[in-house]
């Protein structure tokens, strides 16, 4: 990993969500880019001039250096980048930055400094989740810091999920985490077990990684099931799928789950999307195919 994109609005949720930003680049030896985005708008109260463009520029640079006078609170030794973005949509402001400097991951707060800044943010989140062409990591207002030893993967038993388990495992190599898949099936998922035996089959021929648990539920609700079921344990990590509904068991399955799980998990919240990953998978067998031939 070279790169993890942290965008903040400079609030203490933000703050905290920096905190595991910074603990993923120390222990990846990554790169950080800051990144906050702002409207124009904001700044007509007090302009620094009367030219738009120029106090655009202006902006952007007192932005950048509160994003470096933010990060040069904390002794590290990761490197970082500063980029202030002009857009009055937050999310496309993000994907900009993202498009420009194409990190591994991006890492975002899921509260604000007000009301309208918290359902800002979080609309900012969930728009992430489902356009975002590289993993996002949620951090909840009341997530603690500590290390990943122990993480649940909420899985549908399909092949885009075995892209999306090696990328996590990649992120979290140096914890070397009990990972533990967990598949709620619904009353009328009844091959389930078949599945589940299946992707058991290719998690250890596609991936080899050996801490890997895995259990069947059956449930009606699985928004509350999955909720229950991690107030029984202790994990430290919800790793999750954004689909693309295309099917009866995926409509039951997601129900905008991974929207809903941001704001109500006390973990933090990795999510991927269906959509890229399986754009990913396919541009790595045609790269494989070319270097066989």
């Amino acid at each position: 990993m070279e790169k993890i994109l942290f965008a903040t609005d400079f609030s203490s949720n933000a703050d905290k969500a920096f905190k595991f930003a910074l603990n993923l680049a120390e222990k990846r030896k990554a790169n950080l880019v800051m990144v906050h985005v702002f409207d124009i708008k904001t700044v007509w109260t007090y302009p620094y001039t009367n030219d738009p463009f120029e106090m655009k520029t202006q902006a952007m640079s007192s932005w950048e250096r509160s994003l470096q006078e933010f990060f040069d609170h904390y002794d590290t030794e990761v490197k970082a980048r500063y980029m202030a973005v002009e857009d009055p949509s937050v999310v496309k402001g993000i994907l900009r930055a993202i498009e420009k400097h194409k990190p591994q991951l991006v890492v975002v707060g899921t509260k604000g400094k007000s009301v309208i800044k918290e359902v800002l943010l979080g609309g900012t989140t969930k728009a992430l989740v489902k356009k975002s062409p590289v993993p996002v990591l949620a951090v909840p207002q009341y997530a603690e810091l500590r290390d990943y030893n122990k993480v649940l993967y909420a899985s549908d038993f399909r092949e885009v999920d075995l892209e999306a388990m090696k990328q996590m495992i990649d992120l979290l190599k140096p914890n070397q985490p009990e990972i533990r898949v967990l598949h709620i099936s619904t009353d009328n998922d009844y091959k389930s077990v078949e599945k589940m035996e299946w992707f058991k089959e290719m998690i250890r021929e596609k991936i080899g990684y050996e801490n890997i648990t895995f259990e069947l539920m059956l449930s009606g609700d699985i928004f509350d099931t999955l909720n229950k079921y991690m107030s029984e344990d202790d994990y430290d990590m919800l790793v999750m799928l954004e689909k693309e509904r295309s099917g009866i068991i995926d409509k039951l399955f997601h129900q905008g789950l991974v929207s809903k799980m941001e704001f109500r998990t006390w973990i933090p919240l990795l999510s991927f999307n269906e959509h890229f990953l399986s754009v990913s998978g396919k541009q790595d067998v045609k790269e494989h195919d070319i270097i066989e031939h």
